[in-house]
């Protein structure tokens, strides 16, 4: 689901022109998601000033798909989002403390993370990225955004990273993978549809896998070569991770802080 909107936005970021045609539909998209399942492909037309042919068109050239399908997509979309937040559980523990509650969470959530990770498993991981011809980083959605992150500061310290943000490009690039190169994947629960799919790409191929997850039981955790666990706290009246994300961004942050201590002391050699 989340997949759907991460195209979209690819699909207007690679464009320079933003008045394309095909651009206006995928804006118009993103800003009136919620009425596509209901709208014919000739209301979405006249809504975008354009024809049902460059409608049609839009759709094959975004996932090789029919417009039907688009609402399909969209309809998913919507349905997922409508249990984003649990209000009936907001209302029932609101109270003036919530932002407390919360930032003694995140406390707990960080010291319990610092108390898993190990220095020296931690500078062995270090060595195997500073070993690899590249590292590529994984993760959907909000992880995607950790690994966007991690790619820039390790580029940052001059080595080639990369992180694409949808599926069938995080795919390509794992299958373009060679045993001399790490694959850094970042997942909560390690146990997503996409996730299995990717590890079971990267292990066909004898891909060398750090995981970065808080489920050691899970499918990523099973198939990596190196784990660095996170703590399993999290907020469940949300879907999206205002907890787990900070979490793994610590850990991304450490490894990155380590490399650079790894490197500086490489130069001083």
């Amino acid at each position: 689901m989340y997949n759907f909107i991460a195209k979209l936005l690819n699909f207007i970021e690679s464009s320079t022109d933003h008045t394309n045609s095909e651009i206006v539909i995928a804006e118009y998209i993103l800003r009136n998601v919620d009425k596509i399942p209901g709208m014919s492909i000739y209301q979405l037309a006249e809504a975008c000033h354009t024809s049902p042919a460059t409608i049609t068109r839009f759709c094959k050239k975004f996932e090789n798909i029919s417009f039907k399908e688009l609402k399909e997509y969209a309809r998913t979309y919507i349905e997922f989002n409508d249990s984003e937040v649990d209000y009936t559980e907001i209302e029932e523990r609101l109270n003036e403390d919530q932002l407390q509650t919360y930032f003694h969470d995140v406390q707990k959530s960080l010291q319990e993370t610092s108390e898993l990770m190990n220095s020296k498993e931690i500078l062995e991981i270090v060595k195997r990225i500073h070993r690899s011809k590249k590292v590529s980083f994984f993760g959907v959605t909000f992880s995607h955004v950790i690994a966007r992150n991690a790619q820039f500061k390790f580029m940052r310290l001059g080595k080639y990273s990369t992180a694409y943000s949808n599926h069938e490009n995080q795919i390509a690039d794992a299958e373009s993978l060679t045993s001399s190169d790490v694959a850094v994947v970042i997942s909560f629960s390690g146990q997503t549809r996409f996730i299995v799919r990717l590890v079971k790409t990267l292990k066909e191929k004898d891909i060398p896998i750090v995981a970065i997850t808080g489920n050691e039981e899970s499918f990523l955790s099973k198939n990596a070569d190196d784990i660095i666990r996170v703590s399993n706290r999290k907020v469940t009246t949300y879907k999206s991770p205002i907890i787990e994300e900070l979490s793994m961004l610590s850990v991304v942050n450490s490894v990155y802080m380590i490399y650079s201590l790894f490197l500086g002391g490489m130069e001083k050699k």
